[in-house]
């Protein structure tokens, strides 16, 4: 499967013609799946994560070049065209990962189209997003002008999974928020990129961005969202991701591949969404 579902233990007997046996399956597979959870409070996270060999693991999950968040999409080249922008005039999509091959976006899409008619069919209510198995996805941002056909308008890559932490990161934790976690609890995912069409900068394109990447890791039960930020040394991508939540985080420099912020400064934001959240902004997925 492509989907992050929990296996379930359940048999379940083919019904109908041998050629949609494994549509029941597959139904029966992704209707018991627990994958979906409320993000949790810091401060109630119970039991163990995965652990990490201190910094070694965590590049492995965090390759050094794919952590490189550049070309924000507020600090430069504005458009006049427009005032800024709120979710209910942009169309978010969550998307496989750059690379996926056309099989298995297919195998995806089916996938989420059978969980949706399950959900449907049981009155139950769908979870707000669906990430795929492998650990990355796509957001899309798309927006349609007046007497015009909708345009993809940003992009932006994160991770999806609960990476593990370490020490530099639970020492970082302490440090900038007063929190004392226990050792290899904290969850983190990244934004691996930002990039918005220039035309359309300066709309706050970005900042909604960021408030959906959020919902996102929440609901996927992450705890904090990292990213490495690249503005060239002008500080000002560092200045916007700091107006929006983020702390520089010196000691996670080498953990996330900048070692002496050769790639940019390493920073750190906590998850959060707000209550009703997903009810403002729908996240279409595959």
């Amino acid at each position: 499967m492509l989907l992050v579902l929990s296996p379930t233990r359940r048999r379940v007997a083919p019904r109908g013609p041998d050629i949609f046996s494994w549509l029941t399956v597959l139904l029966s597979f992704i209707s018991s799946s627990n994958a979906f959870f409320a993000s949790p409070s810091f401060t109630r996270i119970a039991g163990k994560c995965e652990q990490c060999t201190r910094a070694k693991r965590f590049q492995q999950f965090y390759p050094s070049k794919s952590l490189r968040s550049s070309g924000s999409s507020d600090v430069t080249q504005a458009s006049d065209k427009f005032a800024p922008l709120t979710h209910s005039d942009i169309e978010w999509r969550l998307r496989p990962p750059e690379g996926t091959s056309r099989l298995n976006r297919l195998k995806l899409k089916l996938g989420a189209h059978i969980l949706r008619l399950d959900t449907k069919l049981k009155g139950r209510t769908l979870p707000p997003v669906l990430c795929p198995r492998g650990g990355q996805a796509v957001l899309e941002a798309y927006f349609k002008e007046p007497g015009q056909r909708m345009k993809k308008i940003a992009r932006f890559g994160i991770t999806t999974s609960r990476g593990p932490t370490c020490e530099e990161i639970d020492t970082t934790i302490r440090e900038l928020y007063k929190i004392n976690p226990r050792p290899g609890i904290a969850t983190i995912a990244a934004i691996i990129y930002m990039f918005v069409e220039p035309e359309y900068r300066k709309l706050g394109v970005g900042s909604l961005a960021l408030e959906v990447i959020s919902a996102i890791h929440s609901v996927q039960a992450v705890d904090f969202t990292v990213l490495v930020a690249d503005d060239n040394g002008s500080g000002k991508l560092v200045q916007w991701y700091e107006s929006n939540g983020f702390l520089k985080a010196p000691l996670m420099q080498k953990v996330l591949g900048s070692p002496d912020g050769k790639f940019g400064v390493s920073m750190i934001c906590p998850v959060s969404v707000k209550e009703g959240f997903f009810d403002k902004c729908q996240v279409k997925w595959w």
